[in-house]
């Protein structure tokens, strides 16, 4: 019997040196290595703050960490947004986040996400990916209230044309925010960016046409944490 238990024993460790380690892994001369797929319990947090992201509080700490980062394809099942608030169950392989667009160190790459006890689904986002500007409109106003406060803040935009405001802002304005904290504003379709403004602490200049671009991460740093920022737009034909 211990002969089989001492087999077993040295069984696993090889095993796991074929199919992958159990925890991610980083080193100077070669590149990160995902961990094997692993099943994680908490609970699932949306923060919807300037960069939007969803973290598991893990009711056991893995790999170190008390909370991962979950990230999702499109056709990974049920999409985490509907389970925001919930306890879930998550697999998929864990890695080393690469850059500044990842908000904590491990991610898990999401395969196949359920609840775990009463859940109450939540809508899902919503979806503005066909929404365009008014053909009528020749040109807008961008403004936007960006908080470097610590916690969740989104940015609050407002878009006017002629002083009226224009809606759904989304059909008019996007915004990205780089891993090296910069913030670009971008027009609707159809329009180009041809002047920029705001928190002189946050000002850079005009990337290009096709994007306004701010430092908020060096306002900050000189107690700027309050910035309004914008950018005006024209159509391009």
């Amino acid at each position: 019997m211990r002969s089989t238990l001492l087999t077993f024993a040295l069984v696993v460790p090889a095993a796991v040196s074929v199919f992958g380690q159990a925890c991610p892994e980083s080193s100077e001369t070669a590149p990160i290595t995902q961990s094997i797929v692993r099943t994680l319990e908490g609970r699932l947090v949306w923060h919807d703050g300037i960069r939007k992201w969803f973290e598991l509080k893990l009711d056991k700490p893995q790999c170190g960490q008390a909370s991962v980062q979950l990230v999702q394809g499109e056709r990974a099942g049920t999409p985490l947004e509907v389970l925001r608030g919930c306890q879930v169950r998550s697999r998929g392989a864990l890695d080393l986040s690469p850059t500044g667009y990842y908000s904590l160190d491990v991610f898990q790459e999401v395969e196949e996400i359920e609840p775990l006890g009463k859940c109450v689904l939540q809508s899902p986002f919503p979806d503005y990916s066909k929404a365009r500007p008014n053909k009528a409109i020749r040109a807008y106003r961008v403004d936007m209230h960006v908080s470097y406060e610590p916690g969740d803040h989104p940015i609050v935009f407002r878009v006017t044309s002629a002083g009226k405001d224009l809606q759904p802002w989304q059909a008019y304005a996007k915004y990205l925010l780089t891993g090296g904290f910069v913030l670009y504003g971008f027009c609707g379709d159809g329009f180009v960016v041809n002047n920029s403004f705001g928190t002189p602490e946050a000002r850079l200049n005009q990337f290009d046409e096709n994007m306004a671009a701010f430092d908020p991460e060096s306002a900050a740093a000189v107690g700027k944490k309050d910035l309004r920022l914008g950018y005006t737009c024209v159509r391009n034909q």
